[in-house]
């Protein structure tokens, strides 16, 4: 929401600078995100009088005239209609510049020499040829002459952005904010007159402009989804002609955000940035029959939109429709068939209230995002409809000389309601705990449009009924009306107190402790973190070489993607992780060890995804520069594995590492990481053809797990005393089939061995004398009881059950 300055201090007389104003709303929640100053470069644009005018002596359709700034004439070539003698324009003398970059020079003009230009609005504002219609703008008599553009209007001005959170819809208007700012500042509200009746607390349906009396308009509605529609008013002004807003009306629309058009759609988008209800014109010359529908649409139905797209209609979809069928999206975006144009003679105003959800799944499936559809979405005050078509009938009479019908059509089906919410000061003190005085808050109440009833002793506190007007939909319970309070008195009025009694601390979060040792593990193994986006394209998961039968091939689809390239969401951190290195090898970034964790989502039968949360590695190429003191350091397998077997380690989990690890990993470089008799994890050298289709140069090892998984079988360490006897080591060789992983002998011996400190593989070997087919692994197994030193009778007999057990296991045999 663009806020400009000036149009705000119409409404509230503020004695703040605008920054003290921003300061002030953002403290009490009405957060701005910019403070910008927007300025239009006008200079040499002056007031001037057309003393004489004379045809062109060669261009029938120009007139030459005699221009006076008061500091010097200029002769100036026109065709405008309004270039007449006598009258007062604006004048971009020689040298002067407009928005756009454009400079004004003396030119000839079919022989008459032109020594600058009167401009229209579309020049001054846009730098831009004027539109069709267009005539220069003329000044009010007695303007003084020389006074530059800047003077004469406001258009230079600041402009506050604000951010506004979904509790705040409210101020997605002028009016709004001005609201807040009054209940700050405690000036009053100045509001254009059709507001000043306005009943800010009433019921549903209450709220009339005072002087407007109980008429029918000729047009007939019909409402037959009440529950998408439940009010909609229409009105008619007759006798328009083609004209533009004037241009401090067209340059606040700028400012807020909005493209002038023609005084009739400035008017109805005036009112809307106004007071926050959407409102739309239709050419009522164009509309067939006399009667409006506020109905579904149509199997079949189209509808061309103002945008000129032509869109086919879901069945279901919202739509205002004529005898001949739909003429506007409800609550988006009218249609080119009854638009207003130049030809328009009658208009009939519509201004409704259009159910929030309904609302916003027709503009995602249409894909078509308006600020109508904006607020609709967000719940538009549902009383504000008759009040704001009589201002923007006003507006439009006003600007093009139409003639408001006295009445108005208003079909209502909404039910009265009054939200009266009691209000105690028991919840004031349990809730903010400072002595704020009923009667401040009673103050404050009123300070934003709440009706507030008599106040009532109840035991010790004082109470009292406060009614919420209908566009505060975020205030439902006593609770909301504290927290208006607190956020108007002001928050930095709160001493800072200790919470009394303290709040007794709970017991450590498992997970969260050792998710927290699991990244402070990685860190100190040298791994950065990454953050990837959770959206890829389908192009990427098919990047992995994933089959179909794989749920990681399919990500979720976006209902509404911002491009192709982002329109699933991610099912492995593993194609996040490889971009990263994409990126880095087009940087030339030698190598790298990087991690993430992140949440990846899978398809489901239910409305939402299923997600897990993954911890993905990756290293690449050179992870450190040879020195004099050591040679570089290559990411491989292995390098990888250890970072993971220690990672485990650390984590008390029991991990076997086994073959069978699937895409995008090396069929014969990878394993799959097992604990718990389940798969929690993979890691393996990338595949060769997935490291060609994406690109990569070098070595590149990947890894992932389950999050979940391993933190669910992580337990602490117990520590035990250091044996005091000395340790004793023994070596076998085992030789075995090729195919039989290490990991399997280390793990029957670990199963078999008695009073074992520790086994690790120290070589693997595979040549003659081995048997073709088998490899040779060795074993260094480590004896340290902690009551004895053993004797050799009791390792040869450990030795026989542990060759008893490979031999039974895995087939194995000592190798002598």
């Amino acid at each position: 929401m663009r806020v400009p300055w000036t149009w705000l201090k119409e409404y509230v007389d503020l004695d703040w600078t605008v920054e003290e104003t921003c300061e002030r709303l953002t403290h009490a929640g009405v957060k701005v995100e910019n403070l910008v100053y927007e300025k239009l470069d006008l200079s040499g644009v002056v007031s001037a009088l057309v003393e004489d005018v004379s045809t062109h002596p060669a261009r029938p359709d120009l007139k030459v005239g005699t221009v006076n700034t008061g500091e010097g004439r200029y002769t100036v070539v026109s065709g405008a209609p309004g270039f007449e003698k006598g009258n007062l324009v604006l004048l971009a003398v020689p040298s002067s510049r407009l928005p756009g970059g454009i400079t004004i020079e003396t030119r000839s003009v079919a022989g008459v020499e032109s020594q600058g230009m009167v401009v229209c609005s579309n020049e001054i504002l846009a730098g831009e040829e004027p539109r069709p219609g267009e005539d220069i703008i003329l000044l009010p008599p007695g303007t003084p002459l020389g006074i530059p553009a800047q003077e004469l209007f406001t258009l230079d001005d600041w402009v506050i952005e604000l951010d506004l959170t979904v509790n705040f819809s409210h101020c997605l208007s002028i009016m709004g904010v001005a609201i807040e700012a009054s209940a700050l500042s405690g000036k009053p509200l100045k509001l254009p007159e059709v507001y000043r009746n306005w009943d800010w607390a009433g019921p549903y349906g209450s709220r009339r402009p005072a002087d407007d009396p109980d008429v029918e308009g000729e047009w007939k509605v019909e409402l037959p989804d009440p529950d998408l529609c439940p009010r909609y008013v229409g009105k008619v002004v007759r006798e328009v002609r083609t004209a533009y807003a004037p241009i401090e009306v067209e340059r606040r629309l700028m400012l807020a955000g909005m493209r002038p058009i023609s005084a009739i759609v400035d008017a109805t988008n005036y009112v809307m940035l106004e007071c926050g209800q959407p409102l739309h014109a239709f050419d009522a010359d164009r509309l067939e029959g006399k009667t409006i529908w506020a109905r579904r649409a149509r199997q079949g139905e189209t509808i061309e939109t103002l945008d000129g797209e032509e869109r086919r209609l879901e069945e279901g979809m919202l739509v205002i429709a004529d005898a001949r069928g739909p003429v506007a999206v409800a609550g988006v975006m009218g249609g080119s068939r009854t638009e207003v144009s130049a030809g328009t003679r009658n208009v009939l105003l519509e201004s409704a209230f259009f159910a929030p959800i309904p609302t916003r799944q027709t503009y995602r499936k249409l894909r078509l995002r308006t600020e109508a559809s904006a607020r609709f979405e967000k719940t538009v005050d549902p009383t504000a409809q008759p009040v704001a078509i009589e201002r923007a009938a006003e507006l439009i009479a006003k600007y093009t000389g139409g003639v408001p019908e006295r009445g108005r059509t208003d079909a209502n089906l909404m039910e009265p309601l009054k939200r009266s919410i009691p209000f105690s000061m028991r919840v004031v003190k349990r809730t903010l705990g400072a002595p704020i005085p009923i009667e401040k808050c009673k103050e404050i109440f009123e300070s934003l449009h709440f009706a507030v009833g008599p106040v009532k002793k109840e035991g010790d506190f004082e109470t009292m009924d406060v009614t919420v007007p209908p566009r505060r939909v975020d205030i439902k319970e006593e609770i909301d009306l504290c927290e208006e309070v607190a956020r108007i008195y002001g928050y930095d009025k709160f001493e800072a107190k200790p919470l009394t009694p303290a709040v007794p601390g709970g017991p450590p979060n498992k997970e969260y402790v050792w998710f927290e040792k699991m990244k402070d593990f990685l860190v100190s193994m040298g791994g950065r973190e990454v953050v990837t986006t959770s959206l890829l394209s389908p192009d990427d998961l098919l990047a992995m070489g994933w089959d179909e039968s794989d749920g990681r091939s399919k990500g979720v689809p976006l209902m509404d993607p911002l491009s192709s390239s982002e329109s699933v969401l991610r099912t492995s951190l593993l194609p996040g992780l490889l971009k990263v290195v994409q990126r880095n090898q087009s940087v030339r970034m030698p190598g790298g060890f990087f991690w993430e964790t992140g949440r990846v989502f899978f398809p489901s039968r239910e409305e939402l995804p299923l997600e897990a949360v993954q911890l993905g590695l990756c290293m690449y190429g050179t992870l450190r520069e040879s020195t004099w003191v050591e040679g570089e350091a290559e990411a491989t397998f292995f390098r990888l594995k250890g970072v993971v077997e220690t990672l485990l380690r650390l984590m008390g989990i029991e991990a076997s590492f086994l073959p069978g690890a699937s895409m995008p990993m090396h069929p014969g470089i990878s394993a799959r990481v097992v604990a718990g008799h389940s798969t929690v994890g993979e890691v393996g050298e990338l595949h060769p053809l997935v490291k060609k289709n994406l690109g990569l140069i070098g070595n590149c090892v990947l890894a992932w797990f389950s999050v979940e998984a391993i933190l669910a079988m992580a337990k602490e360490k117990r520590f035990t005393p250091v044996s005091k006897f000395m340790p004793v080591e023994r070596d076998i060789a085992v030789v075995v089939d090729a195919s039989v992983p290490a990991d399997s002998v280390v793990k029957v011996v670990k199963e078999t061995a008695r009073d074992l400190r520790s086994v690790t593989v120290f070589d693997v070997y595979d040549k003659p004398p081995v048997p073709e087919g088998k490899k040779s692994i060795a074993l260094r197994l480590t004896y340290n009881p902690s009551d004895r030193t053993l004797t050799e009778e009791e390792l040869s007999e450990d030795r026989e059950r542990i060759v008893k057990a490979l031999r039974e296991a895995v087939g194995g045999e000592i190798r002598l």
